[in-house]
């Protein structure tokens, strides 16, 4: 049964992380470094039905980096679907032996640039939004207004590619899409209700797409090849205290995308840093460029939780009023801590209702990364 937090639950002992509004003194700006090799990143991934695949044709066009994939049949029209993802649910049982994890650590490669905030988007990517809100206009005619912007909207989209921007990225299921963050060298957390959850301990396919802009993919994309979680959340109807301290999950995919993008670190949530704006967080929301543009907001606080219990742990329902919007679900809350040359996530965006948004975190967010790194290194 889900109950509030007790003030005893606090480490006051724990380290703080820095507060947003230290990030441009504490971190050192760093600038990419060429890189001696070249990568290999995977920017397609098709998978042709046995009909199509005997007199399919690669056709590039150097000029303008155009590629098509061209076949010949007499049968057009035949659906091809990727094969379903297993998925491994943990338990107490399951980390038995297993060494305890409260903190993973993150990665900054010498081939990228660190940036203390995302720059703001240049004037030529700005475009009009499909479905912009004048509030003012919407309270008059009594029509309800979202309830998970807290004006002033604090939002603002960006296409940096530096470190640890480039660890964030999109998130698409045959269910719809989400938002992402890189964890390790091939593992990917987000939020278990963006997962399309089967029967028989199986999921849909699902792919990821770094910091994804319009139909620019500057590190490609991966697909996922196996699932950790805690709890298989599908929100259709809605979630509970439980699911929204257990929704994220560990999606380890098929080609070891973090040794390009870099990774961030974790951290058990500590209550004692509630009220401190600390936090970033990044997303791909809705509202904004489509889904298709993601978004930074910082200078953020978390104000209360509640403990949720599964599978022989305790985790947090982490309250805030972090401006969210269907489509960030699975972006990560991250903060920096002093002398750390990477961030750590602390929450994954979870669910929203009237008066305040919801991640979830605390110390089974970084097992459930430390058992995925162990298992599939």
């Amino acid at each position: 049964m889900a109950k509030k937090t007790s003030k005893k639950m606090a480490t006051d002992a724990a380290p703080r992380p820095l507060l947003v509004k230290e990030w441009a003194a504490s971190i050192g700006i760093k600038k990419a470094a060429r890189s001696t090799k070249a990568f290999e990143m995977q920017v397609g991934n098709i998978i042709l039905p046995k009909e199509y695949r005997g007199k399919a044709k690669v056709s590039t066009d150097k000029k303008t980096g155009s590629i098509q994939i061209i076949v010949k049949s007499s049968q057009p029209g035949i659906h091809v679907f990727p094969p379903d993802i297993k998925s491994v649910k943990l338990s107490r049982s399951t980390l038995k032996g297993a060494e305890a994890a409260y903190q993973t650590e993150g990665i900054l490669p010498k081939h990228l640039g660190l940036s203390q905030f995302p720059k703001t988007l240049d004037k030529k990517l700005v475009v009009k939004q499909m479905f912009g809100l004048d509030e003012k206009k919407l309270l008059r005619l009594k029509r309800d207004v979202p309830t998970t912007i807290f004006p002033p909207d604090s939002r603002y989209i960006f296409s940096d590619t530096s470190f640890p921007w480039c660890t964030c990225g999109k998130v698409e299921t045959a269910g719809g899409s989400g938002s992402g963050v890189m964890i390790g060298p091939r593992h990917m957390m987000t939020a278990s209700h963006v997962i399309n959850w089967g029967p028989n301990n199986t999921a849909g396919w699902v792919k990821f797409t770094p910091l994804k802009f319009d139909t620019s993919e500057p590190f490609g994309n991966a697909f996922a090849t196996l699932i950790y979680s805690w709890n298989k959340a599908d929100g259709s109807d809605g979630l509970d205290t439980n699911e929204e301290a257990f929704d994220y999950v560990v999606c380890v995919l098929d080609h070891a995308m973090g040794n390009t993008t870099g990774w961030m670190g974790s951290r058990g949530y500590n209550t004692g840093w509630d009220n401190g704006d600390y936090w970033g967080h990044i997303g791909y929301p809705a509202d904004l460029g489509s889904a298709n543009r993601p978004v930074f907001i910082g200078y953020q606080s978390f104000f209360g939780e509640d403990t949720g219990s599964e599978a022989g742990r305790s985790a947090y329902r982490i309250k805030h009023k972090i401006d969210v919007i269907p489509g960030q679900s699975g972006g990560p809350y991250f903060g920096w801590w002093d002398s750390e040359p990477w961030p750590r996530v602390v929450g994954i965006q979870s669910g929203q209702n009237a008066s305040f948004n919801v991640c979830g975190g605390g110390n089974p967010l970084s097992e459930l990364i430390n058992y995925a790194r162990t298992q599939m290194p």
